[in-house]
């Protein structure tokens, strides 16, 4: 009896450690998206369109390449998926958020550029600046495509895909 009130009394005293809690799926498939863990796992929310509809990667590689889409998943602001030539949807989206003074920016298909509305910054189709007063490129987010899914991540890619060589 004296064994099995022990046994309790050292549970209460030395609860469970850190390492054998759950860990953040979120934060390890980011990290580390071949773990064995993270197999299965979507990250982030839903890419939709702007009526609501999810949106299939299969159907979405249909639209013509290197024209930035605008989609919904991440609050409030629409994020804009791009197809590359390579008939692959980008590892990003850009958020239309201008860097200058937080304007939002527009894609003009008839100029192949984002536009700035308030001091007339321009982007070309990843976003790059091509005319100030803007210095730095439009921010981006993390496009992960599995299981048919378009899923938006709210963070950067871990590299810039505007300044690979």
């Amino acid at each position: 009896m004296g064994g099995g009130i022990g046994t309790v009394a050292i549970g209460f005293l030395f609860p469970k450690t850190s390492q054998s809690r759950d860990v953040d799926l979120e934060a390890l498939c980011a990290s580390s998206p071949l773990n064995s863990r993270c197999k299965d796992y979507l990250p982030g929310v839903s890419a939709l369109d702007l009526k609501g509809k999810l949106i299939r990667a299969d159907a979405f590689l249909a639209t013509k390449p290197n024209q930035p889409i605008p989609v919904k998943g991440l609050k409030d602001e629409p994020v804009y998926l791009v197809v590359t030539q390579k008939a692959k949807i980008a590892e990003y989206a850009i958020r239309p958020v201008c860097t200058h003074l937080g304007c939002t920016v527009e894609w003009k298909s008839d100029r192949q550029q984002f536009v700035c509305p308030c001091h007339g910054s321009r982007f070309d189709g990843q976003g790059r600046v091509t005319n100030g007063p803007a210095q730095r490129s439009l921010p981006l987010v993390t496009v992960v495509v599995k299981q048919n899914q378009v899923r938006l991540v709210d963070r950067a890619p871990a590299i810039d895909p505007r300044k690979a060589v």
